[in-house]
């Protein structure tokens, strides 16, 4: 227990900045390190959804004309985070940036329902049908001067170099994870990247339980074994994304 409760305060430290604290327990230096991860992941796509916020308020994209929108949709979304960009109509005809106009329309999707219904969509997991890989959407209105809804901006952010950019920014030690999950158990971030996307429940019947029971809480810690390994993670729900952030150590 002592060398658990060490792994995990080193792991803490490592992610908050804090040096030569003493080993305390999981349920506060696991919090730290949670809270470090959730902290970073929401920045990040707090920073998207507030560029394609700013460039939706605009005249480009109010004029719901593609020539007059790629060119400055582009360099407004060259931030950190690799995302597929994209601009769509009401039919849900669409464009992104880069590949131009696409043959299949996304009125299909529920965030453009939410988008088109007045409210922002940031968070829904989507396999990309211009890329073919898993994504967070983050998606607006664009609003006419009188109001309407004439268009909607969109994000689609790449989960497996969003994953990838999270290690590097938390720096985790060995026999450490984290992973967040949506609201219907799909894998948004791991840090075992090739989980992105999973159906978690589906993965291990232990898992199923463990699952349940984190998404019918806001927070809390959790037991499970997984691959024939004990696991055990502090979690939380975050407002922004509607995701479950798990955050422990690998016994």
């Amino acid at each position: 227990m002592l060398k658990f409760l060490a792994t995990v305060a080193m792991a803490a430290m490592c992610c908050s900045g804090i040096a030569g604290a003493q080993s305390a327990p999981f349920t506060v230096n696991g919090n730290i390190a949670l809270q470090s991860f959730v902290s970073l992941t929401d920045a990040h796509v707090r920073t998207t959804l507030d560029t394609i916020q700013t460039f939706a308020n605009g005249a480009a994209a109010r004029s719901g004309d593609w020539s007059r929108i790629e060119a400055p949709l582009r360099a407004a979304t060259s931030g950190d985070v690799p995302a597929t960009n994209f601009y769509a109509l009401p039919s849900g005809k669409y464009w992104v940036v880069g590949k131009g106009l696409q043959p299949v329309p996304i009125n299909d999707r529920p965030y453009f329902a939410t988008v088109f219904s007045g409210k922002n969509s940031v968070g829904d997991l989507v396999l990309g049908r211009s890329t073919g890989k898993p994504g967070a959407i983050v998606a607006v209105p664009v609003r006419a001067a009188d109001g309407k809804i004439v268009g909607l901006v969109g994000s689609a952010i790449d989960l497996a170099q969003l994953t990838v950019l999270l290690q590097s920014e938390m720096g985790n030690g060995p026999g450490t994870v984290f992973w967040a999950i949506d609201a219907h158990g799909i894998t948004a971030l791991h840090s075992d990247p090739t989980n992105i996307f999973n159906d978690a429940a589906k993965m291990s019947p232990e898992l199923k339980r463990a699952i349940t029971h984190m998404l019918a809480t806001d927070s809390g810690v959790e037991n499970y074994s997984y691959k024939g390994k004990a696991r055990t993670v502090v979690y939380r729900k975050s407002t922004l994304t509607g995701w479950t952030y798990g955050f422990g150590v690998v016994h």
